[in-house]
């Protein structure tokens, strides 16, 4: 059995009350699609998104970045070979093992998300479990290069850096790198900001945070006795001397550390020539 639909436009009674309305007579319309106002960064809540990778960018901290957003990246398709998976980790900043990857052009293979469960959506390709959720680890390389709480690859045992990536949680991550940089507002005023020095201790904490990071320079990976202590500098990320957070603090060659932004003046100082002639750079 079928029903016709009556027409409406030559229904009296419907027509009656559209002229009281006064609403106009059409015999046409047109449904449109309900736009999706679903931000970038509620579709990195949800899971793995893929984007064009070539819109990821480094923070002057390290980590990394898309339309504003801390992003982190994973392989999201994962072969099974002869049954065996073997799970991939998931990266917070501009890591060696990234750089490696763009180098032999396998960039590719990842996607963004930036939950902070710690869960991640991956694809199993040749297991019938197909597309689950699984939990990951964080890459060592990453903890290392933001150097997350003191986290070293040099200093510490493997045992030690197990257990700090087993410890390791993205929510404080990010409570420390807020995921929106746009909504980011500046924690002091004029009045209440601190004064931008160095730290009555800084002397102390400079050697210490050399001495955690075995005397090594974090961008030409040269390494010093401490007999020349002197050409290793601790180096503020964000140009804050009074914020000493281990992520804000990298340790530099003076060499190296007279490329970072406005600190050319390094040049002129007598170590600087001095190394520059024992390393013949």
């Amino acid at each position: 059995m079928s029903f016709k639909l009556p027409d409406f436009l030559n229904w009296t009674s419907l027509d009656n009350l559209r002229k009281k309305m006064g609403a106009p007579l059409t015999s046409g319309f047109s449904l449109k699609p309900i736009q999706s106002d679903i931000s970038f960064a509620e579709k990195l809540l949800s899971g793995g998104v893929e984007i064009n990778l070539d819109e990821v960018q480094v923070h002057h901290d390290g980590t990394l970045l898309c339309n504003n957003t801390r992003i982190l990246l994973h392989i999201r398709d994962i072969s099974c070979i002869a049954g065996e998976v073997r799970m991939p980790k998931y990266h917070l900043a501009n890591c060696q093992v990234l750089e490696k990857m763009r180098r032999n052009s396998r960039f590719d293979r990842y996607v963004v998300a930036n939950k902070d469960t710690g869960e991640f959506q991956v694809n199993i390709l040749g297991n019938s479990k197909g597309s689950q959720t699984v939990k990951l680890n964080v890459c060592q390389s990453c903890l290392d290069r933001i150097h997350w709480q003191g986290f070293s690859m040099q200093s510490m045992s493997s045992g030690e850096r197990r257990s700090r990536v087993a410890d390791f949680s993205l929510a404080d991550f990010f409570k420390e790198y807020p995921r929106d940089l746009v909504r980011t507002k500046p924690l002091h005023t004029s009045i209440t900001a601190p004064l931008n020095d160095y730290p009555q201790n800084w002397s102390k904490l400079s050697k210490e945070i050399r001495q955690n990071r075995g005397h090594q320079c974090e961008s030409c990976k040269a390494s010093f006795s401490q007999d020349d202590s002197r050409f290793l500098h601790v180096h503020h990320r964000n140009g804050l001397k009074n914020d000493n957070s281990s992520a804000n603090l990298a340790v530099l060659c003076i060499a190296c550390h007279a490329e970072q932004p406005e600190h050319g003046h390094l040049k002129a100082h007598p170590d600087y020539k001095l190394f520059m002639r024992r390393h013949k750079r």
